[in-house]
């Protein structure tokens, strides 16, 4: 099986998802978040990250098989309780995620919401989480599945 050391682990939001069901090519990306997913060398199956209340958002747009094939879906952790607004949530858990290698994330979110993020009183400052949003999060995922593609013709 092939592993491949990304250099930031990914999170995304429920406005990512739903912006990216209006995307041509979404099944495409899908496909190659799934294999980011199953290739990671730190965190195999829990690479590529949504929260549970963030699924339930778009699960009208978007089947959720495809959903978690392409991300794992996890319960709201406990430090996240004390937050009510749904960015701070994703923000501070994107920023716990780097406590573990490779020790950086990327949020995806939409380019509505991208603008919210940055200015989220929780996120000045932080330099180990970066959010991203529409064309440069597709890039993003793209640059992944090369480095994937790259090393199973390594292994071949």
């Amino acid at each position: 099986m092939v592993s491949v050391s990304y250099s930031h682990r990914l999170l995304c939001d429920a406005d990512f998802i739903l912006w990216l069901s209006t995307q041509q090519g979404k099944e495409t990306i899908l496909s190659y978040l799934m294999h980011i997913k199953s290739s990671s060398e730190y965190c195999k199956r829990e690479h590529n990250l949504i929260l549970k209340k963030e699924a339930e958002l778009c699960k009208d747009k978007l089947d959720s098989k495809y959903l978690g094939g392409a991300f794992k879906v996890i319960e709201e952790p406990e430090l996240l309780d004390k937050y009510e607004e749904k960015i701070t949530k994703n923000i501070i858990f994107g920023i716990n995620l780097t406590d573990d290698p490779p020790f950086k994330c990327y949020l995806f979110t939409s380019p509505e919401k991208q603008r919210e993020y940055e200015s989220n009183k929780h996120y000045q400052g932080i330099t180990n989480l970066q959010i991203v949003s529409g064309e440069k999060a597709i890039n993003v995922i793209k640059g992944f599945f090369s480095a994937f593609n790259s090393a199973r013709e390594t292994e071949r």
